[in-house]
Parts: structure tokens; sequence; C-alpha cells
């Protein structure tokens, strides 16, 4: 959905992930992470020039494609012709000879659903209409990012669609641990942020919190679309919008446009 600012959603979720990533970070990028590589990108050439992007190792000097990783048995990309590295996905899932900090220290987590708490759900949707049937809607499963997403220095939840059906009181089922199993195990870590088409929230008591929201929306709609009670920072204030600066890099690596065709599959 355009925003009339110029930019697109998925380039303003970009930017503001990009602006969290810091010097000798090393990302994990995962299938359909597009915006995330983008973000890796931008901060690589803005704000941490040493960053990694453990997707082939790439470097937004080079010549960049906003496409699957090298991996994937997808024929439409160069991306493979574009990497320095190559990695079986098998190797990804499983960490293979690597220690868990040579992998990643900062790693990106999607969901079916998300709580107030920070639990992610990629296992399926309950069916309580029909018990029998067990599942009304079964997602890819955890596909590595419990594990990740455990030993990663830092972690961040995104989503495509901001609604009552995406963002639940509690999840059916739960992928990543949020703060309140954590906290029940003694694990540590948690989500930095959750960050929505609608807002950004952080997580500093353990349950949900709006730290601020895009330029298109208000506080009311957001409470209106979210599933689950959240409280709002004292110091709430207006997404930044990305600057001439960020939108010159996402326009140099993105000449496709895959972000803003993105767009069109959010929900608000």
């Amino acid at each position: 959905m355009a925003n009339g600012n110029g930019y697109s959603i998925t380039e303003q979720m970009a930017c503001i992930i990009a602006r969290e990533l810091e010097n000798d970070d090393i990302l994990a990028i995962g299938l359909n992470a597009e915006m995330m590589l983008a973000a890796g990108f931008v901060a690589q050439k803005l704000y941490a020039p040493r960053l990694v992007i453990n997707a082939g190792n790439r470097r937004v000097e080079n010549k960049v494609e906003l496409t699957p990783p090298a991996w994937c048995n997808i024929k439409n990309t160069i991306s493979p012709f574009l990497v320095e590295k190559f990695t079986q996905h098998e190797e990804i899932l499983t960490v293979g000879n690597q220690s868990a900090e040579e992998f990643c220290n900062v790693f990106f987590v999607g969901g079916i659903q998300i709580d107030k708490h920070g639990n992610t759900n990629l296992i399926g949707i309950r069916d309580r209409k029909s018990p029998e049937k067990f599942f009304r809607l079964r997602g890819p499963g955890s596909i590595g990012t419990t594990s990740i997403a455990g030993f990663a220095k830092k972690y961040y939840i995104f989503s495509t669609e901001h609604s009552k059906r995406r963002l639940v009181e509690k999840v059916d089922f739960v992928s990543v641990p949020g703060y309140n199993i954590r906290k029940l195990y003694g694990l540590k870590g948690g989500p930095e942020l959750l960050i929505t088409p609608l807002a950004v929230f952080d997580f500093p008591s353990g349950k949900a919190r709006l730290r601020s929201y895009h330029s298109h929306t208000t506080i009311d709609e957001i409470r209106e679309k979210t599933g689950f009670g959240f409280t709002v920072s004292k110091d709430i204030k207006k997404t930044k919008k990305p600057t001439k600066r960020e939108l010159s890099v996402l326009k140099r690596v993105d000449k496709g446009k895959v972000l803003k065709s993105l767009d069109k599959s959010y929900v608000y």
C-alpha cells in the first residue's frame, strides 16, 4: 500500500532495521528475507561498514541483487554468481562446522502468529471449530528459527501483516520463545524489536510496548488492529522516515524494485 511519501512501507521497515545494526554484526539471512538483505546493505554503506552478511558474504560495494539466497533451487536468480561463499541450506540450519558466533550474532524472525511476549509461531493455527482436524492452517514449521534465535546475540521479529489474526494474545504453538517462556526456563535473550507495516514495538519489561508509529497511521488504529494489549512509551513518536541517503542506497541495490513489489502482499 502506498503511503504517499515517495517510499514503500517495505523500504521504511528496511531502514528501521538498518539503523539498529552495528559494526562486527554478522547477519543470517533466510528465505524470503529480501527486506533484511536490503537492510544489511544500507547498514554496510551508511552505519556499519564492517558488518558481515552471511548470505554468500555479500558486500554493498559489489554487484548485488535482492533475490533468494544462492543455495535456493530457483532458476531466475543470479545470486550464485554474485556471492563470495557458498553454503548448503542444511549447513545453515544446523550451523555446520562453524561455532554459533561465527555463523551469526543477528537474526530475523517472522511468524504467522506473534504475541505480546514476543513468542512467534511458524508451526500452524489450531482449528478450534473442528478439533479432530487439529490444524486450520499449517505453517512451514520452525525451519531452524528456534535454534538460531537461541544462540544469536540479538534478533528482531518482523511481520508483513499488522492485524488481530497475526498479532495475537497467545500463539497457538511456539517456534521461537518470547520473554515469558525464557524467564520460566531461565533462558537468556529475547527479541529486540517487533517491526510491522504500522509500528515498532520494543519489550523493556518483557511485554510489547509501542516505541513508534509510522506516519501513515495513528495509535488508535494500531490498538484497533492489534490482538494484544500493549503499553505506550512515554517518549512515543512517529517513526523516522527514510532519509535521502538511505533511499539512494536502496535504489542502487534494488534496481528491480523488489521491495516496492512486496508491499502488495502487506496487510495493514
